[in-house]
């Protein structure tokens, strides 16, 4: 089994790949040697993901940077040199607010920078990962690519406005893995492309919005982690190209 999930890091990224593990593991508790597990983080060395989780036979860090498409492209390369079969793909990269971009409450607030970067980081950056391992997901095999959404990038649920950069990119991620997950299908029947909406999870990018999140609605990373994995294990090829919340429930684009 080959799993590769992209931003290891931190977060939902690191609880992801600390599934992936167990469910490598054998009756034992050993991973065989025939598994392996890619992570990526922009900087792998420095983040508590390495930490946690350091290189080692079955495990291989990259350095993979959504602003930096040679780093994405070179993650690619390296991971299919390895390996001709990719069996689950989880891309969780995202970006509400950092010291480049914020959601915006108004449209006088709005910027094309700030729209551009979130595009960059929300909606390109998980298209271009999954292009560079194209030729490890094309084929016969039953391959799993997910790419971590949000329920604000529903255009049919949008009914608060606001956070334009956000909502506009994650619809874009939306569009964008929908219309991959129909070429896949072409090219390896057996594949599975979702997006997932994993809740509201204590994680830096939700920080600032806790305040209003109803009680029992805010998920630790691993409780997310391990809903978002069931959600998955329970997904057949008839639903690629579908928006699933983390209780399996569908959302309209």
């Amino acid at each position: 089994m080959n799993i590769v999930i992209q931003g290891a890091g931190r977060g939902i990224g690191l609880a992801l790949a600390k599934r992936a593990l167990r469910e490598m593991a054998d009756a034992n508790g050993d991973i065989p040697a025939d598994s392996h597990l890619f992570l990526t983080a922009r900087t792998p060395s420095t983040s508590d993901g390495y930490s946690a989780l350091p290189a080692g036979p079955n495990i291989t860090w990259l350095s993979v940077d959504f602003t930096n498409e040679q780093s994405i492209g070179d993650a690619g390369a390296t991971i299919c040199g390895r390996t001709d079969k990719i069996d689950r793909m989880i891309c969780t990269a995202g970006v509400l607010f950092d010291e480049r971009t914020k959601p915006e409450k108004h449209i006088a607030e709005l910027n094309s920078q700030s729209l551009l970067y979130s595009y960059q980081i929300n909606a390109v950056g998980p298209l271009l990962f999954t292009k560079s391992l194209w030729p490890a997901l094309r084929g016969k095999h039953a391959a799993v690519i997910a790419s971590l959404s949000a329920r604000v990038g529903s255009i049919s649920d949008n009914r608060l406005g606001g956070w334009y950069s956000y909502r506009a990119s994650k619809a874009a991620q939306n569009q964008l893995m929908h219309t991959m997950a129909i070429e896949l299908a072409r090219v390896n029947p057996a594949a599975l492309v979702a997006m997932l909406h994993p809740g509201t999870v204590d994680t830096n990018l939700s920080k600032m919005f806790q305040r209003g999140v109803p009680e029992g609605k805010l998920f630790t990373a691993d409780y997310s982690a391990d809903c978002l994995w069931r959600v998955l294990d329970g997904l057949t090829p008839t639903d690629s190209g579908g928006f699933f919340a983390y209780d399996g429930s569908p959302i309209g684009f």
